[in-house]
């Protein structure tokens, strides 16, 4: 009969995530591997599946600690206000750890833990008299807008300038595209607060 093999002294669950963690952070999602997190613990690849089940195991483990951070109860007299507090805090929280969008937008895994601050949404919008369906759409805009938001303003690896994009819009024909030749003259650089403008004007649209 066969010896069972023993773990790792030192490896848990906690420190394969960790180790995970720290992978994303200095080198970005495409870095993640069960093997190269197991180089990170200088172990084998084997060892971790005593631990995280596979790839995306470890990848649910990091959304959950990311969403125990998302803000449900807040501040605020009206629901409007509630929910402006609430996704601005979302925000803020999701732009120091914007590597997660990259794992949200593939659509097939999500924390659970993540579905209290959506609860939370969706009755403030139904507090403000939206019907259920209606509070969906209202939460799925606003969603849709933070996602699209961080994913633009806040790279996790800031790409190397100028950027091909940026070279074209400087390039752009003005005679061709004048408005967007008007527009590039104001050298605007959208300053992240500009977030919570655009959020509150989404808000007020669906609840006046």
């Amino acid at each position: 009969m066969s010896t069972p093999r023993r773990a790792r002294p030192g490896l848990t669950p906690d420190t394969v995530v960790a180790a995970g963690r720290t992978l994303i952070e200095r080198e970005g999602l495409e870095a993640l591997s069960m093997r190269a997190v197991a180089a990170e613990l200088n172990t084998a690849a084997t060892s971790l599946y005593r631990h995280v089940a596979d790839r995306d195991a470890l990848l649910i483990a990091l959304l959950e600690q990311v969403a125990a951070g998302l803000p449900v109860e807040v501040p605020g007299r009206t629901p409007r206000r509630r929910l402006l507090n609430r996704l601005v805090g979302a925000h803020d929280h999701m732009s120091r750890h914007s590597w997660v969008m990259q794992i949200l937008i593939r659509g097939e895994l999500v924390a659970e833990g993540a579905y209290a601050f959506s609860n939370a949404c969706l009755t403030d919008f139904m507090d403000a008299g939206l019907s259920a369906r209606r509070a969906v759409t209202a939460y799925g805009a606003c969603w849709h807008l933070t996602v699209g938001e961080l994913l633009e303003r806040h790279p996790h690896l800031p790409p190397q300038q100028p950027t091909q994009r940026t070279r074209v819009l400087q390039e752009a024909d003005a005679e061709r595209l004048p408005a967007v030749a008007e527009v590039r003259a104001l050298n605007l650089t959208p300053p992240v607060e500009d977030y919570q403008a655009e959020i509150e004007a989404l808000l007020k649209a669906f609840i006046p």
